[in-house]
């Protein structure tokens, strides 16, 4: 295979891949949603679904609410010196 070929393949692998997440996003957002009696989270499902997706718990809450991944930015990006 020359260079292009191997580029294209993983041009689309990537596209592939993308694709995959968003619905793998889509999903979580359904399988996370909240409760409609109470308005809370179901117990226990961000636990399972960092376990089915192996995102870990953290990125699975930012992945399912992006406002609380921009707040953490936030955070992070007005700390002095990037160290804690």
């Amino acid at each position: 295979m020359s260079d292009a070929d191997d580029e294209r393949e993983l041009v689309a692998a990537m596209a592939d891949l993308r694709a995959a997440e968003e619905r793998v996003v889509e999903a979580l957002r359904v399988f996370l949603a909240r409760d409609a009696v109470t308005g809370r989270p179901v117990h226990g499902r961000i636990g399972r679904a960092a376990q089915l997706t192996g995102w870990g718990e953290q990125r699975v809450k930012e992945t399912v609410t992006p406002a609380l991944a921009q707040r953490r930015r936030a955070k992070r990006g007005g700390r002095d010196g990037g160290g804690r």
